[in-house]
């Protein structure tokens, strides 16, 4: 009821509730769209309903195609009412089923649409469709797509049971999915652990696979290889398909060989042990015992009788069929555990060395060292060859406190000093003789390695290794064992022990089965018990400069000079190795380098006046002139010289006309050849000068002897002109003889000799008289001058004379130059006797003092004197007779130098050495007695000078020195107006041993000393030729001879003979040379010198002349 109001018009409202549109049952796809596959045959697609569910409604799902087509790829819902699909009251979704044709053929995503349309339904208002009224479905074919692949990826086949035999395996390959296209692709083999053309035949082909194909079989044939090993296999493998059509899956298949006989897993029964090679014979103490340093160890095996257990492990051995002989060994090193307990890992030794291997019983010493850690590894190996399994020992460290050869400092290395000696061996030597000796000394260290080369080392890894690069590069080294020598001698022999050791110092030390025989070829050099390497070797010049690096140094020669000196130099490389298992390469080294030096004498003529003249039977007349001569770098002889053709013509290498050639061979060097060369020629046949040279093709460590050069002369008319080629008529070859000296200075005696003594020669005199505390050294090797005073001095050692207790006393000073370079020794087995008899090899000899027979002394060399005077007759000289054990003497240098240059003087001293109970200055009773003969050095123009060498010798007979004295003056001949050398080397006897020298000995307390005199030449005063004393008549002689009227008709019959002979030669030279304008006039030697040099030829022989003197 209204309450302050009333009600109008219209009071009434009527509300019309209308869900006719609303509520209409709504039907549409749920989802936008929907995937399936050809191989399902359907797919399902939900159609939703909603609004108003409790009628029944009806609605079309009809197709309509995009690239998928009907009938080809799905079956068509028609837009009728056969498409139609119902809705019960009650039901919300419904499936619209579209159903594919599944075919063969594969196809790419295809894609069609399915629509909704004619809904309907019982309630009076009808029915609706909503907004997804289309969805999209796309069809898949994804399982007909081409696939090849193999059948199986797995096979097993068995090897053969015998020789050539074959077994086959098929494997299959299978295409699935199209089979519409064609398709291709290759099957290949692929090696495993078994090998192609060893365990199967490998095999590489096409497969095409063509429309319809489904499988392909690929077979492979295995064969029978007769080695038993495990089971062992190999892969075959698919190519993608060549058209790109089918995709390949399961391309990898592996096929096992099975072995019909399979690896018997033989083992030990026990673990080896590891122990030195010094307690392999008892092994049971040695258990607790670590191994020593420096000795091999040893691997001993549960099935060597060696074994602690043996007894217990040996039936086992039998019964499992072991071969212990065959057992295979790996050893592992590591490197000591630090101090703080850590320790490294253990490495296995598989570096084999040059003459070690590390797959044997035993591991050598070089691997491991004091405080490593040695582990070995055994392989059992049945009586069949087959092996079995591994067994590793355990590991072991070497002892730090034991060893054979510690170092002086416990826990270190380096490198010792070393010494090396370089030594010519002579002809005396009875097994290497004319050889040159390499002595290398070093001390040894535990696990220490020596090399010795003479070339540069580096890469230890493979110069040690067993790779052949080591023996090109070291042919001149120890790193070559006896088998790898090139040269005639090598460091390492194939003697494997010291023949100088009787039996063994140590266990098994020379056990060729347990150590191998590289090992102790290489052992052979260490001495154990002294601890010391001793390699020697023995080379000729040629391997020394071709093979082992070494160089030669010379000046060559000039006029006038008839000896120089030629150094031989030789690289040596010393390395101490030591095994690293830490180490880069493996190894750790120090290196050390030195240089061999030896020196030689090269003797020669290098310019005769007048030449060398062909043979006078010869048709066609020439001369020869040498001009120089010399060792190039490679130490081959190069020689240059002219000639002078006496013909018309000249002479030429080689002609077409003819089949000889120019030519030069040595009969004393058969091996050796020759490479000859013409330099120039003058430009006419007028008896043209013509110049040459030819080298040797090879070194050789001697030149000397005669060399025959053969030209080829070639004659031409005379109305004919010099033209380039030449135009002539070729002849018989014309004959040159030419010597060459070229030898070696060795030591004047043997060092077994030496008593240490010494003798110097000074050149100052206040350091001749003085005590020597200052040394000696600087003075010894002085070269004099021409007018120095020569101070000698002959002293006991200082380290020797201990204090006062011995007195030197000088007996007798001799003066000799050689002949021909003859350097004099002192070797009486030999019937040398340096200066102290007359010898053919001897130009010059003078006895300058004598303390006994001072009436007996050579004053003058010509008109020149030596002014000698012993010590004891020099009053200033009172300090130095005062001094014990020393005795000297003095000379005038000057008429040394009136020799041609190049001549060397040796001065040789006979004195005593005697107690001082027995001392009585004067001749007396000798208690002490020494002989040394050393080298000095020599000094040509320039002033070089080499190093004092000095050596001793002993022996000889007793006799008195009365009657020594006596039989020696009957040797001596006047200095003036001596005989010829030719007419006194006939009566010259040098096979007869020397009275003097029989008094030379122990027993009779005296000894002798030969130093080399050094002469400067660079400041040599100049002389004419008229005032030189040089002549080849002068002879060997000592002066002041008592029966002088015997030796002056002497004198007088080679006068007269030498007058004879001078004539025949100019009457043969002027019948022979017509053409020459000038003659020189040859001059018969009437005193001691010469003005003119003699003249060498081949056309005839002299006896009288020394063919090496110029």
């Amino acid at each position: 009821m209204p309450m302050n109001g009333i009600l109008g018009e219209p009071g009434k409202a009527t509300i019309l509730i209308n869900d006719s549109v609303s509520d209409l049952p709504k039907v549409q796809f749920r989802d936008a769209m929907y995937m399936g596959h050809e191989s399902s045959g359907q797919i399902s697609v939900m159609v939703y309903r909603s609004g108003d569910i409790s009628y029944r409604s009806t609605v079309r799902c009809y197709t309509r195609q995009g690239t998928a087509q009907v009938m080809m790829d799905f079956n068509e819902r028609p837009n009728t009412d056969a498409s139609i699909i119902t809705f019960l009251p009650g039901e919300v979704e419904k499936p619209c089923v579209l159903s594919l044709v599944d075919d063969t053929e594969h196809e790419e995503e295809e894609e069609l649409r399915l629509v909704l349309g004619s809904p309907r339904s019982e309630s009076p208002f009808g029915a609706s469709i909503g907004k997804q009224n289309e969805t999209l479905v796309k069809i898949m074919d994804d399982a007909d797509k081409a696939i090849i692949k193999f059948g199986e990826t797995k096979f097993s086949v068995s090897e053969p049971s015998g020789a050539g035999q074959v077994s086959m395996v098929k494997i299959p390959v299978l295409r699935v999915g199209d089979t519409s296209k064609v398709s291709v692709v290759r099957v290949h083999t692929k090696d495993g652990s078994a090998t192609s053309g060893e365990d199967y035949h490998p095999v590489s082909e096409d497969i095409e696979f063509k429309e319809g194909d489904t499988e392909h079989y690929i077979e492979v044939e295995i064969l029978y290889d007769g080695v038993r090993e495990m089971r062992e296999a190999f892969t075959v493998h698919l190519k993608p398909d060549e058209n790109m059509v089918a995709e390949t899956q399961m391309s990898k298949a592996i096929i096992y060989i099975e072995e019909t006989n399979s690896m018997a897993d033989v083992t030990f029964p026990s673990v080896p042990q590891v122990f030195s090679l010094l307690q392999y014979d008892d092994t049971s103490r040695a258990r607790h015992t670590p191994p020593v340093a420096g000795y091999p160890v040893v691997c001993v095996t549960a099935c060597n009788p060696k074994y602690p257990d043996y007894d217990k492990t040996g039936s086992i051995c039998i019964s499992e069929h072991i071969n212990d002989t065959l057992t295979r060994y790996r050893w592992l090193v590591s490197a000591p555990t630090s101090l703080d307990g850590v320790t490294s890992s253990m490495r296995e030794v598989d570096f084999d060395t040059f003459f070690s291997s590390s797959k044997i019983i035993t591991l050598d010493s070089v691997y491991f060292q004091a405080g490593s850690r040695v582990q070995c590894a055994a392989r059992a190996v049945n009586s069949n060859g087959d092996e079995g399994l591994e067994l590793s020992s355990f590991i072991v460290s070497i002892s730090i406190e034991d060893g054979m050869c510690q170092p002086r400092v416990v826990g270190t290395v380096g490198a010792e000093p070393f010494s090396a000696k370089l030594r010519y061996t002579g002809a005396e030597d009875p097994d290497h003789p004319n050889l040159i000796k390499i002595t290398v000394t070093m001390p040894h260290i535990d696990g220490m390695l020596p090399v010795v080369s003479t070339r540069p080392m580096s890469n230890f890894e493979l110069t040690l290794s067993p790779d052949g690069t080591r023996v090109g590069n070291h042919r001149c080294s120890n790193l070559l064992d006896y088998t790898e020598v090139k040269t005639r001698h090598g460091f390492i022999t194939n003697a494997t022990k010291n023949h100088e050791v009787i039996g063994e110092t140590s266990p098994y030390q020379y056990s060729a089965p347990l150590r191998g025989s590289s090992v102790l070829r290489f052992y052979k050099n260490l001495n154990l018990e002294a601890c010391l390497w001793d390699f020697t070797s023995y080379y000729d010049m040629s391997e020394l400069l071709s093979d082992c690096g070494g160089t030669i140094g010379t000046d060559g020669q000039v006029l006038n000079l008839v000896q120089s000196y030629v150094t031989l130099r030789v690289p040596l490389h010393v390395s101490y190795v030591f095994h690293s298992p830490v180490g880069a390469g493996g190894w750790q080294h120090f290196d050390l380098q030195s240089e061999l030096r030896l020196t030689f004498v090269y003797d020669t003529a290098i310019l005769w006046r007048d030449g060398i003249g062909s043979p006078p039977e010869a048709e066609l007349q020439g001369a020869l002139y040498p001009t120089s001569m010399r060792i190039n770098e490679q130490g081959r002889l190069v020689v240059n010289f002219r000639t002078e053709a006496r013909f018309r013509g000249l002479f030429v290498i080689s002609h077409s006309a003819s089949s000889l050639s120019s030519m030069v061979m040595c009969a004393d060097h058969p091996g050796v050849t020759f490479n000859l060369s013409l330099v120039r020629s003058e430009p006419t046949y007028n008896q043209p000068m013509q110049q040459w040279t030819f080298t040797s093709d090879f070194a050789v460590r001697d030149y000397s002897g005669t060399y025959t050069v053969k030209l080829l002369p070639c004659t031409s008319p005379p109305s004919l002109e010099y033209s380039l080629p030449p135009v002539c008529n070729p002849r018989e070859p014309v004959t040159f003889d030419l010597d060459i000296r070229f030898q070696q200075v060795s030591d004047p005696v043997a060092a077994e000799f030496s008593l240490n003594t010494q003798m110097l020669l000074l050149s100052k005199r206040t350091l001749w008289l003085s005590d020597g505390s200052m040394g000696f050294g600087q003075e010894s090797d002085t070269a004099f001058s021409q007018g120095d005073m020569i101070y000698g001095r002959v002293m006991v050692d200082p380290v020797q004379n201990l204090g006062d207790s011995f007195i030197c006393n000088i007996e007798k000073v001799f003066l000799c130059t050689g002949a021909d370079g003859y350097v004099p020794k002192y070797n009486p087995n030999n019937n040398e006797y340096g200066c102290l008899a007359d010898a053919p090899s001897l130009l010059y000899r003078f006895k300058i003092i004598d303390k006994a027979q001072p009436e007996t002394q050579a004053r003058l060399f010509g008109n020149v004197g030596f002014r000698a005077l012993l010590a004891v007759d020099d009053p200033q000289a009172l300090a130095l007779i005062r001094q014990p054990g020393s005795d000297g003497f003095s000379m005038d240098s000057t008429a040394l130098f009136q020799v041609s240059a190049g001549r060397e003087w040796f001065i040789h001293t006979i004195y005593t050495v005697r107690s001082r109970e027995n001392a009585n200055r004067g001749i007396g009773k000798r208690s002490l007695e020494y002989h040394t003969l050393t080298q000095h050095s020599s000094m040509a123009a320039g002033g070089h000078s080499l190093t004092q060498h000095s050596s001793m010798a002993a022996g000889g007979h007793s006799l008195t020195q009365h009657s020594s004295m006596d039989r020696e003056t009957q040797h001596q001949t006047m200095a003036a107006g001596g005989p010829s050398q030719s007419q006194f080397r006939s009566r010259r006897s040098a096979n007869r041993v020397p009275d003097l020298t029989e008094d030379i000995g122990l027993d009779n307390n005296r000894g002798t000393n030969i130093l080399h005199i050094a002469l400067d030449l660079s400041r040599q005063r100049r002389t004419s030729p008229d005032q030189e004393v040089l002549t080849r008549g002068v002879v060997p002689r000592e002066l002041n001879h008592p029966a002088e009227s015997e030796d002056s008709l002497v004198l007088i019959i080679g006068i007269l003979v030498g007058l004879l002979l001078t004539i025949l030669i100019i009457i043969v030279i002027v019948l022979t040379v017509r053409s020459r304008q000038e003659k020189k006039k040859m001059e018969v030697p009437t005193t001691t010198s010469s003005s003119t040099e003699p003249m060498v030829t081949s056309g005839f022989t002299c006896s009288g002349l020394d063919s090496s003197e110029v």
